[in-house]
């Protein structure tokens, strides 16, 4: 994905990063835009290196790009325990928000910065000459793109739009940024603003990516947006909106192209591949493409020379969450970081294919989050109520070992809703969910200490000089909101909180709406 127009399309089309204007690189205006979007070749590698940015660009290689920002949202949630061996400290203490730590910070320019690359291209593609199809392709990725990224803003930013739909959120920018406009700034929107203005890109999006094209199995295409793609963002970013109907459809018509749900075999092969036949959309790295692996010391706790292995689980999780004969329950084992330090709940779901050369795919999608969606929408509407159940049913079953039968679903109303709930948490552990499933779901993070005999490196159980079992904790090691409280649903430590720098560049900001009251 490196492109030989990287540094023009990040350093002079994104200089200002919209509204957080660092000016630290050549102001848009000071380009003749013709330069860059005098061919579709150069449009294309304008979104090439829009996307490069998102996922290579951070402060620290603990905060490198969008993969990052997923991990810090598990790290925030209740069902990951972070290793002290590095990284995401800010994330699982919930300060990094709030404070506008790192990942906030890290976030806000990734967003702002696609957004206005996104921008260049929609304002600009029409008028370059070229093939009418390709340019609609390059229009529509542009789109879903901004679309993306505005539903990851909707859903950091603010509550559940289900608790105050006219609550303020970020910006929403639809033309370039110039120089003027960067330091003027824009009022802020609501977070129902935010989601339609995403819904809304994707939907024009999905007129205009063709239904046959796919990025296929090409490696260096993976991270581009194709029809499936397209529909599975507009299946997930509805969920978040609580268009329940919209995300059921969506969901349908997205598995109606692909609806496979993986094997053990397959679930047990270190989740790092795209050419996982569950795979929708996600990042090949490569090696000259590699740094964006470089994550996966933080989220590889069992192979040997993966050395940071933060991403460890909470054993009340697994024992108590897990019905008998799921194997998925089978990733988790207690033993060593591979510092040799601590005594923790590890997990083989992610792996590094190749730890020499740095390299696993970066997964963004796979159908097991739409047959998730499909369910909870399924759940929320009239009529549907017996086939969330059935479809519930059915999932879990593809999770049971041979010779193991799911249990029935008989839940009904809000507890089907925790059921399915939970499935996500057992599915998707590690995958980036958790934080924003428990703010667009109103909940608490939950959080035990978990205190187990401590194993010796051959298994063995370790006792004291009085022969007594030597304990020691592998569960959580913070149970509290950084001021001290007991965790609480829709806690403002849950969330991303706009820069500082924005709200002292952008005096109207807040003209629109008013600042949260959380925050004065």
């Amino acid at each position: 994905m490196r492109v030989s127009l990287k540094n023009i399309c990040m350093g002079v089309l994104a200089s200002c990063s919209l509204v957080a204007c660092d000016l630290d690189t050549t102001p848009t205006t000071s380009l003749e835009t013709n330069a860059v979007f005098k061919n579709l070749d150069n449009a294309k590698a304008v979104l090439a290196g829009t996307w490069n940015y998102v996922f290579t660009s951070g402060s620290t290689y603990a905060s490198l790009g969008l993969n990052s920002i997923l991990i810090n949202d598990d790290f925030g949630g209740s069902d990951v325990v972070r290793a002290a061996s590095y990284g995401f400290s800010a994330s699982y203490s919930l300060t990094n928000g709030y404070s506008r730590g790192e990942y906030n910070g890290v976030m806000w320019d990734l967003m702002y910065t696609a957004i206005n690359n996104c921008n260049n291209v929609i304002a600009h593609i029409d008028d370059i000459e070229g093939d009418a199809s390709e340019k609609s392709l390059i229009k529509g990725q542009a789109l879903a793109t901004r679309g993306y990224m505005y539903m990851m803003l909707a859903s950091h930013y603010s509550f559940s739009i289900e608790k105050d739909p006219d609550a303020v959120c970020v910006p929403i920018w639809l033309e370039p940024s110039t120089y003027d406009s960067a330091l003027k700034g824009i009022p802020a929107s609501s977070v129902s603003e935010v989601y339609d203005r995403a819904l809304t890109d994707l939907k024009d999006a999905l007129d205009l990516i063709p239904e046959n094209y796919s990025h296929g199995s090409v490696a260096t295409d993976q991270y581009k947006i194709d029809h499936l793609t397209t529909l599975g963002l507009l299946a997930r970013t509805s969920l978040y909106a609580a268009r329940w109907q919209d995300a059921y459809d969506y969901a349908s018509k997205a598995l109606a192209i692909n609806d496979y749900i993986m094997t053990e075999d397959e679930f047990n092969e270190g989740f790092n591949n795209y050419t996982n036949k569950e795979w929708i959309w996600s990042l090949s790295c490569t090696l000259d493409d590699n740094d964006p692996a470089y994550t996966f010391y933080f989220k590889d706790t069992t192979t040997e020379g993966a050395y940071y292995t933060s991403l460890c689980a909470d054993p009340n999780f697994v024992n108590n969450q897990f019905a008998e004969g799921d194997y998925r329950k089978d990733m988790y084992y207690l033993g060593y970081t591979q510092q040799g330090q601590e005594y923790k709940m590890l997990c083989t779901k992610f792996r590094f294919k190749d730890l020499d050369n740095m390299l696993a795919d970066i997964l963004l999608m796979r159908t097991s989050e739409i047959h998730l969606i499909k369910m909870e929408a399924a759940a929320h509407l009239a009529g549907k109520e017996s086939e969330a159940q059935q479809l519930l049913q059915s999932f879990r079953q593809h999770r049971m070992k041979d010779g193991y039968t799911a249990a029935a679903v008989t839940a009904t109303g809000e507890d089907l809703l925790k059921e399915i709930w939970l499935e996500r948490r057992r599915e998707l552990w590690g995958e980036g969910f958790s934080l924003t499933d428990i703010i667009r779901n109103q909940q608490s993070v939950e959080r035990e200490q978990c205190m187990v005999q401590q194993h010796d490196a051959n298994g063995n159980p370790m006792y004291d000089d009085k022969q007594e079992p030597i304990m020691t904790n592998a569960g959580h090691s913070r149970l509290n909101l950084p001021d001290g409280t007991a965790f609480v649903k829709n806690s403002i430590y849950y969330l991303f909180r706009i820069p500082e720098k924005e709200e002292l560049q952008n005096p109207d900001l807040y003209s629109k709406y008013p600042k949260s009251e959380l925050y004065r």
